[in-house]
């Protein structure tokens, strides 16, 4: 997946390393695959000794240890426009090369910039957005994608989105595909599943929002509950409208959810699952779905957005506006032990296909490819 990245002759040679203002704001924030993305990125990138990091914090958070030396710290403002004010004084200060930061571009930075857009859902799907989320990420975003130097984008459905809906310029966008942490990996004694044992458990993980579709997948959970015993776990933070979604989780008596949860737990959570099913409307990229293969799961999930190409063969899609078909899918996975087995080796094989080492080497070289 993504274009190739060729470096132009005429690229300006430094006389140091270059030097990589990272916007990591979003670490310490519980906003699940934002934090992901930045946290794995900058663990990789920091051993790349043709960079010199210093990365942008929030004044409340302390330093993580992917942030230790040789990555300079700066603390920034939590507030929006403080924080990007900040960014834009900071670039100079320190004399960047590159200012890479998330969604949103301070108006005037120092050397080339580059901004990662993971998706823009909310013109895709506009009904699952606050007003002020709407108007603050039509205006903000787009004039960040109207300015950048180079754009960062997490699948070729979301590039493609750039392209159709904002005319970005093609060779201004590249797609990088997120990777997965080594820490996600089947466990070494987990019991096969036998429905006289025990009840079939299902995972769901991702923000409490609308998108994410989590009450199809319990009245889905309800249908398969008249044939066999079945509990579902639902893990993440809460977003828009969750208060409405957890008040109808809450009634369902085969539901469980968690809150957010910190890596190591939702590695605990990914190996006492059975099945994992996704069934968002849209996503950028999705990627609980590589997590949950790595951790050799078999996967459920949709159509909808980048999930397909990501997925590859490696899971059952359904259409996620029908709920009889994702319980379809999970009667499948329950009743049928050989495509359980199937789907764990599709699951791992494709998830080794994505690794933060070469989503920051392909980072490495944007980086170049801005600065030419």
């Amino acid at each position: 997946m993504g274009r190739e990245i060729s470096i132009a002759s005429g690229a300006r040679k430094l006389s140091h390393r270059m030097r990589l203002l990272l916007d990591a704001h979003q670490l310490g924030r519980s906003q699940t695959g934002n934090e992901t993305y930045v946290r794995e990125l900058a663990r990789e990138l920091r051993l790349m000794p043709e960079l010199e990091i210093v990365a942008a914090v929030e004044a409340a958070q302390a330093p993580e240890g992917i942030l230790a030396p040789p990555v300079r710290i700066r603390r920034v403002p939590r507030s929006g426009l403080g924080r990007l004010a900040a960014l834009s004084l900071l670039s100079h200060q320190v004399g960047a090369d590159i200012t890479h930061t998330i969604y949103f571009l301070p108006v005037a930075v120092r050397g080339a910039s580059v901004v990662t857009i993971h998706d823009i859902s909310f013109e895709r799907h506009p009904e699952f957005f606050s007003r002020s989320s709407l108007f603050r990420d039509r205006l903000l975003v787009r004039d960040a994608a109207r300015r950048a130097t180079r754009l960062v984008t997490v699948s070729e459905t979301s590039r493609r989105d750039l392209l159709e809906l904002w005319h970005v310029a093609p060779e201004r966008v590249v797609a990088i595909p997120n990777g997965v942490s080594s820490l996600f990996r089947p466990p070494a004694d987990k019991l096969a599943f036998d429905p006289a044992d025990r009840p079939l458990r299902v995972l769901a993980v991702g923000t409490l929002q609308p998108r994410k579709n989590l009450l199809r997948l319990v009245d889905a959970v309800a249908l398969v509950a008249r044939e066999m015993r079945i509990v579902v776990r639902i893990v993440g933070p809460d977003g828009f409208q969750a208060s409405q979604i957890r008040d109808r989780l809450g009634r369902a008596a085969q539901v469980e959810i968690t809150g957010y949860v910190s890596q190591e737990q939702l590695v605990a959570e990914y190996q006492r699952a059975d099945v994992f099913v996704y069934p968002s409307l849209y996503e950028g990229f999705g990627l609980p779905v590589i997590e949950a293969m790595a951790s050799g799961i078999p996967v459920v999930t949709s159509t909808g957005g980048s999930l397909p190409e990501v997925a590859g063969d490696a899971a059952l899609l359904v259409d996620p506006l029908d709920v009889a078909a994702i319980a379809a899918a999970i009667r499948r996975i329950a009743s049928d032990a050989n495509l359980r087995d199937r789907l764990r080796a599709l699951g791992i094989a494709r998830s080794a296909r994505f690794t933060w080492h070469d989503a920051a080497l392909a980072h490495l070289a944007l980086y170049r490819d801005a600065l030419a």
